[in-house]
């Protein structure tokens, strides 16, 4: 490995979109190793960047670094490529079926959001007060039941 083959942790940020503090802690996280210099100086090469980059798409779509980082070791907690890759299927599976049911959820709650807006725009050009007590002929309030949604942002007049 070259110089020309390493960058400093500023550049990497930069190239990840993300900050410096970052990727220290997930450094301190035990999920990343720099090279350093005598000095001290981080440097990083395309198998942390590749890294990195893998640990920031699950970070950012809210994988806890519990999780990240009990990936992240499974390999390494193993005698064998048989043995590692049962593990990693096993846990990768776990993920695969949470991710379903999640986008199973929000899904869901997707249609509520375009439902509510629908039923909203019933209010659309009104004069009241937009309350119970305001407006208590408004077609809104026919729709409570059946979209969870509104009752969130609805008052809450007895």
């Amino acid at each position: 490995m070259t110089e020309i083959d390493l960058f400093k942790i500023g550049e990497v940020a930069k190239l990840l979109s993300t900050s410096i503090r970052t990727i220290r802690y997930y450094e301190e996280e035990g999920l990343i190793d720099p090279v350093r210099t005598e000095k001290g100086t981080r440097l990083y090469a395309k198998v942390h960047i590749d890294r990195l980059a893998a640990i920031l798409k699950l970070a950012n779509n809210g994988f806890p670094i519990e999780e990240i980082n009990n990936l992240a070791h499974i390999r390494e907690q193993h005698t064998s490529g048989d043995k590692s890759q049962k593990a990693l299927s096993e846990e990768l599976d776990e993920w695969s079926n949470e991710i379903t049911s999640k986008i199973g959820g929000l899904q869901k709650v997707l249609k509520e959001i375009q439902d509510t807006k629908k039923t909203i725009v019933k209010c659309s050009g009104c004069k009241n007060q937009p309350t119970s007590k305001g407006c208590p002929e408004c077609p809104v309030k026919d729709y409570l039941h059946d979209i969870e949604l509104l009752n969130l942002i609805w008052d809450q007049e007895v």
